[in-house]
C-alpha cells in the first residue's frame, strides 16, 4: 500500500476498483492534499513548509482556496535567490508560474491522464474541482497500487 499525498491505497482496493465496470476515476486515486502555500506567504515560510513536509513543490493557493500553481525549490533558487529578491519578505505569488496543467476529479483516469502526469514538471498533477484545489495526483498514486501485488524479483 501506497500514497503520496495521503491515506495509502490498499492493492485490494485497486483491483476492486479495476474490476468494476466503471473505469478509476481520478478520485478514485488520487491522494489527499497534505500541504500547501497561500499566495501571501513568505518565500521562507513556502520553504520551511516544504521542508517539514519532505516535498521538492508546493501547491499554492489563492482566495477560497483557489489554486494558482505550484511552487518548486527550484524556483525558489532560481526566481527569488538568484533574482536578489529577499526570501522573507518576497511573498509566493511573486515567485509561482502560473498556468501550469489540471485534472478534475471525475476524470477517467486513461492513457492521457497518465501522459499529463509524466509531462507535468513536477511529475504530480494537481486535482481542481470548481477551481478549488482537492488534491494530487502522482504516478505512483496510479502505478504503485497496481504493482502492489507483485514480488520484488517480478519488478525489473
Amino acid at each position: 500500500m501506497t500514497a503520496l499525498f495521503g491515506s495509502p491505497i490498499e492493492s485490494t482496493d485497486m483491483v476492486q476498483i479495476l474490476t468494476t465496470n466503471d473505469p478509476p476515476t481520478v478520485r478514485d486515486l488520487m491522494a489527499p492534499l497534505r500541504s500547501s502555500i497561500d499566495h501571501h506567504d513568505s518565500i521562507v515560510a513556502a520553504a520551511r513548509r516544504m521542508r517539514a513536509s519532505g516535498l521538492v513543490s508546493i501547491p499554492v493557493t489563492g482566495d477560497q482556496g483557489r489554486f494558482l500553481g505550484m511552487l518548486s525549490d527550484r524556483d525558489i533558487v532560481e526566481r527569488c535567490i538568484a533574482a536578489g529578491l529577499d526570501p522573507a519578505t518576497t511573498p509566493v505569488r511573486s515567485v509561482v508560474q502560473p498556468g501550469q496543467s489540471t485534472t478534475f476529479p471525475d476524470r477517467v483516469v486513461d492513457a492521457g491522464v497518465m501522459l499529463q502526469i509524466v509531462q507535468h514538471p513536477h511529475a504530480e498533477l494537481p486535482v481542481v474541482d470548481g477551481g478549488r484545489l482537492v488534491g494530487m495526483l502522482g504516478i505512483a498514486d496510479v502505478a504503485i497500487p497496481l504493482l502492489g501485488d507483485l514480488e520484488d524479483d517480478q519488478i525489473e
